[in-house]
């Protein structure tokens, strides 16, 4: 049994083939890819913040408290308080890997949830009303350390969705695609 190849005009073909292989292994088309990737998966993550309001697996995010929702301005929305956290995502390439996420403090918390008690510090506080009547001009109160419990719903910000990977892989067949051409 054998088999065998026949190339014709095979000059021609081979160093096609070959110039179409430098390309593929061209570390600096990879780190090109690297950056198309980390740069379209930033954007998922920010309209995921901004619009969408859901996980990455489609459901939705929890709304706020009663309570917490009364503190909340008409431009403010979920995980869009002043726009920090959205502001901080960012990706970053290290050799054949990208990383998206936030060095907040709180960007974590917001992500995975949280239900337990916190340290909190002693710390001056501006106030604006006292005994639930709105003060004639606001002081500052000296607050001192305490412990109180948290609880923040899981509201799944990173990740990629379905149609995330999917057009994850279009734009890597795009890429590749548009280099052997």
């Amino acid at each position: 049994m054998s088999i065998s190849v026949t190339i014709y005009n095979g000059d021609t073909e081979l160093q096609q083939m070959r110039q179409f292989l430098e390309r593929l292994s061209d570390t600096g088309n990879r780190d090109k890819l690297m950056h198309l990737i980390g740069a379209e998966a930033e954007s998922q993550m920010h309209r995921r913040i901004r619009n969408e309001k859901t996980a990455p697996d489609g459901s939705p995010w929890p709304e706020w408290s009663p309570q917490y929702s009364g503190t909340r301005h008409g431009n403010q929305s979920l995980l869009m308080g002043d726009g920090a956290l959205d502001d901080s995502i960012q990706y970053y390439v290290k050799g054949n890997q990208v990383s998206i996420g936030s060095s907040l403090a709180y960007a974590a918390v917001q992500n995975d949830g949280f239900d337990g008690m916190v340290s909190v510090p002693a710390h001056t506080r501006l106030i604006h009303q006292a005994f639930g009547r709105e003060l004639a001009f606001p002081v500052y109160q000296s607050v001192s350390a305490h412990s109180r419990h948290l609880e923040v719903p899981q509201r799944e910000y990173l990740g990629l969705s379905s149609e995330n990977e999917t057009d994850l892989l279009t734009l890597i067949g795009d890429f590749y695609g548009d280099m052997l051409k």
